[in-house]
């Protein structure tokens, strides 16, 4: 594995937490789980991921958390395109206008009402 794409699978599974921490809409767990991510990339030195994590981390607020992690999903999305990964996939929420990454299988949405998770389709 080249060194890249080791960092992507070094921080995704810390961005997974904090997007597994964002559906239960428990602020401090997602604070807990974005500082955990923004230790990890300060360490693989991805300066851009910490700082939106650190973001993250200092949200108050569901709603603060909600942008504050699609500014993380964005900036861990385009680091996922430059170091040209096929995983973890991207996933597009029209009605949210927001991405995230997530592993393969079926989408679960971490922007919407529980009832309605599935929302979301595959971009790359």
């Amino acid at each position: 594995m080249t060194p890249l794409l080791l960092v992507i699978a070094t921080l995704f599974p810390s961005y997974e937490s904090a997007r597994q921490a964002l559906m239960t809409q428990n602020v401090p767990k997602i604070q807990s789980a974005a500082a955990a991510l923004a230790k990890d990339a300060r360490a693989a030195k991805q300066d851009g991921v910490a700082a939106k994590a650190h973001i993250l981390a200092k949200a108050t607020s569901f709603p603060a958390a909600k942008s504050a992690f699609a500014a993380l999903s964005d900036e861990m999305v385009r680091y996922r395109t430059s170091v040209k990964a096929k995983e973890p996939i991207v996933v597009y929420c029209s009605m949210e206008k927001k991405s995230w990454l997530q592993p393969k299988g079926a989408v679960v949405n971490p922007y919407v009402d529980p009832s309605m998770r599935s929302c979301g389709t595959v971009t790359q």
